[in-house]
C-alpha cells in the first residue's frame, strides 16, 4: 500500500537509521532536515509513514523520536508495518464491494433511464448521485471501523511485547512532548503587551494594532 507517496520520493537524503522488516526497508529521516517540519509538526503531526508500495520511509520530528525511540525499535515496527498492510488490504476489499455494484447500477439505471424514461431521465440520475453519495458514507464508516479494530488490535500486540509499564510510560513521554513542544511562554508576551500600550499611549489618534502569535 502506498502512503504519502509524494514525500516518499523527496526523502532522498541519507537516513540516520535503517532498518529490515521481514525484507522490507524501513529508512529513517529527521523531519528537522527537511522542509516538511512546518507543514507536519504544527499540526501535531511528529511522525509520518510513507512508502512506494514495498518499502517505507518514516519522516519524523528529532526530540519526539528521542523521546519514543523504543516505540520505533524493530520488533514493534514490524507489528506496525502489519497493521498499516492489513489496513490496506481490507480498505481495497471494502471499496471493491461497493465502487464496482454502485457503478454497474448507475450504469443499468441510467440507460435504463434514457430509453424507457426519456422525460424522467434528469430527476432519476439525480436520485442516483445521491444514492452514490450515501454509498461512500456507508464506505467510508465501515472502512474507519475496521481501521479502528486493527489499530486497536496492533496497540495490544505492542503493549504486550514493551510491557504494560513502559507502553504507559511511552505514551506520557507522547503527551509531555506534545505540551513542551506547543507551549506558549507566557511571560516574554506579557512584556510584548506592556511594551505595545506604551507605544499606543505615546501615540495620539493612531490606529489599533492587532497581532497573532502562532507556534
Amino acid at each position: 500500500m502506498k502512503l504519502n507517496p509524494k514525500v516518499y520520493k523527496q526523502l532522498t537524503g541519507e537516513p540516520f537509521e535503517t532498518q529490515d522488516a521481514n525484507g522490507k526497508i524501513i529508512e529513517f529521516h529527521y523531519m528537522n532536515d527537511t522542509p516538511f517540519l512546518f507543514q507536519f509538526a504544527s499540526r501535531g503531526r511528529f511522525a509520518i509513514w510513507t512508502s512506494d508500495g514495498y518499502n517505507y520511509k518514516v519522516l519524523i520530528e528529532s526530540k519526539y523520536y528521542e523521546a519514543l525511540k523504543d516505540f520505533y525499535q524493530p520488533e514493534v515496527n514490524l507489528i506496525w508495518l502489519t497493521f498499516l498492510e492489513r489496513v490496506g488490504t481490507l480498505s481495497k476489499k471494502i471499496n471493491m464491494w461497493f465502487i464496482i455494484p454502485t457503478f454497474i447500477l448507475y450504469i443499468i439505471v441510467a440507460g435504463v433511464a434514457t430509453m424507457v424514461f426519456p422525460n424522467q431521465t434528469l430527476p432519476i440520475l439525480l436520485g442516483m448521485i445521491v444514492l452514490v453519495v450515501i454509498s461512500n458514507m456507508v464506505q467510508g464508516r465501515l472502512v474507519n471501523k475496521k481501521v479502528r479494530e486493527e489499530n486497536k488490535v496492533a496497540q495490544d500486540k505492542i503493549r504486550e511485547f514493551l510491557g504494560n509499564e513502559r507502553f504507559d510510560g511511552l505514551v506520557k513521554s507522547q503527551e509531555d512532548h506534545y505540551q513542551e513542544y506547543f507551549k506558549f511562554n507566557e511571560e516574554p508576551a506579557a512584556e510584548q503587551e506592556e511594551v505595545t500600550i506604551v507605544e499606543n499611549s505615546d501615540e495620539n489618534n493612531s490606529e489599533d494594532k492587532n497581532g497573532t502569535e502562532s507556534n
